[in-house]
């Protein structure tokens, strides 16, 4: 009786990791599926032990041998899923941590652990089942070889792979993953030492069955919460993009259509403007359409350049060193206004950008505060980035004259402009190029003492871990 719900319990881990799999197919539910699977015939294999009243002990003796794989594996297969996270979530590229775990010592570690696996159908691994007294019941306890302590110590390697985890969750950018590894590694690192008591033939009790099953619950239930989070935050950035490529798909054609009958009109405006034929008043007729034609043709032209400005060719590159070449693109007028620019300079912040699309929106926004600063006498732009939650904030804040809290809504609109030349299309395109990469433009505060404008950009993509 107590085999079959020994039995029962150690496949809980399994069908967990089975349900996220089919919920999640990212490449991070592999290696948690992969590690399920080592747990619940670790758990399998501890309850054999407790088979002797329905099975033959030639039978158990194979079968504990077969199933141990199951804790031979498990310190690779913890690892594993730290790599995966490591690899594919952290962008940290020189970091010690991808020397220490990379594909090559994880082959290694896996390498390693089929060897000691090997070892245990061996003389020297285990050499039969004892029966021991454990709870009032008979147990069958494992002999140990002459090797024995290798296998134990195999076991504590363990230790390190979830310390290395738990190392790797400080690296990971996106906050979902890194809370869901620290939780992940530290009751883990509580079910081991709950295990560890099976090692030792006196204590030998059904404490590890009890720390796997809670071990398991909780961590389904945090991984369930971590991709649902990031799910949410996934479609918000992609329905950011669609909109964006919604606009191109309704206006292309308009601007085609327009431009058809403006060629017809401005072609023969042309030719009757030559006609010598006709009075002045007849002439002043036509320059009015040829001026008009022209001014159609001007705000046709600079909206497909706004059209064309949410096309955006993505590669890793440094947030930095972009918002510095912005400055110095903008360090003659800077310096023919009087304005001071203060880069508050964090580590390198890397993320998968259109370095000239994202450079064109630094300089509108430098260029907007200086315009904003005309009539002030401290002009000074401060520039600060931050990695919040799992956003790239960078702010740009200036002593100008401010913006009417009735006007932030209107000003990222097309054609909306305050200033007396211009298109109105500076701060639209800027959205239009954030919104293309998933990110947004907001004021966060403006008034007579200055205006702070926050850019954020999504630090991580999570198409990156989704499986193919």
């Amino acid at each position: 009786m107590n085999f079959i719900l020994m039995a029962a319990i150690s496949l809980v881990p399994l069908f967990l990791g089975m349900s996220s799999k089919m919920m999640f197919k990212t490449k991070l539910t592999n290696a948690m599926l992969l590690f399920m699977v080592f747990i619940s015939l670790w758990q399998l294999d501890v309850s054999l032990l407790y088979s002797s009243d329905l099975l033959r002990y030639d039978i158990i003796f194979f079968l504990f041998k077969l199933f141990r794989v199951g804790s031979i594996m498990l310190p690779p297969a913890f690892l594993y899923v730290g790599y995966m996270a490591l690899k594919y979530l952290s962008k940290d590229e020189g970091s010690w941590l991808k020397w220490v775990i990379n594909k090559y010592t994880i082959g290694a570690y896996y390498c390693w652990s089929i060897f000691v696996y090997i070892l245990n159908w061996s003389e020297l691994g285990i050499t039969g089942l004892n029966h021991i007294n454990g709870l009032g019941s008979s147990v069958l306890y494992p002999l140990y070889g002459e090797w024995s302590s290798l296998f134990a110590n195999h076991i504590k390697l363990l230790v390190i792979s979830i310390v290395l985890t738990l190392i790797v969750s400080r690296k990971v950018l996106d906050k979902y993953v890194r809370h869901f590894l620290t939780y992940f590694s530290l009751t883990f690192l509580l079910t081991y030492a709950v295990g560890v008591l099976n090692l030792q033939a006196r204590t030998f009790i059904y404490s590890s069955q009890i720390a796997v099953l809670i071990f398991s619950i909780f961590i389904f239930f945090v991984f369930v919460h971590m991709s649902t989070k990031m799910i949410i935050e996934s479609n918000q950035i992609f329905k950011r993009k669609e909109q964006e490529e919604q606009i191109e798909v309704t206006t292309s054609g308009l601007i085609h259509e327009i431009r058809n009958p403006l060629t017809i009109m401005k072609g023969y405006s042309e030719i009757l403007a030559k006609n010598e034929a006709l009075d002045s008043k007849a002439k002043g007729m036509i320059y009015q359409i040829q001026m008009a034609g022209s001014h159609m043709n001007s705000i046709v032209s600079n909206y497909n350049e706004f059209i064309k400005s949410g096309k955006i060719i993505a590669e890793e590159a440094d947030l930095i060193e972009i918002i510095k070449e912005a400055i110095l693109l903008t360090s003659i007028r800077t310096k023919e206004k009087n304005v001071s620019i203060l880069l508050k300079e964090d580590k390198h912040i890397i993320a998968k950008v259109d370095k000239d699309k994202l450079r064109q929106v630094f300089i509108n926004l430098i260029n907007n505060s200086i315009e904003a600063m005309e009539e002030k006498e401290t002009r000074l732009i401060k520039i600060h980035t931050v990695i919040h939650s799992n956003e790239i904030h960078i702010s740009f804040a200036d002593t100008g004259s401010g913006i009417p809290v009735e006007k932030w809504s209107q000003i990222f609109t097309p054609f909306h402009t305050t200033k007396e030349a211009g298109m109105g299309l500076g701060l639209s395109i800027c959205q239009r190029i954030l919104n293309s990469h998933g990110g947004h433009i907001e004021i966060v505060h403006s008034n007579e003492h200055g205006t702070e404008i926050k850019v954020a950009i999504p630090v991580v993509h999570y198409e990156k871990i989704v499986s193919t």
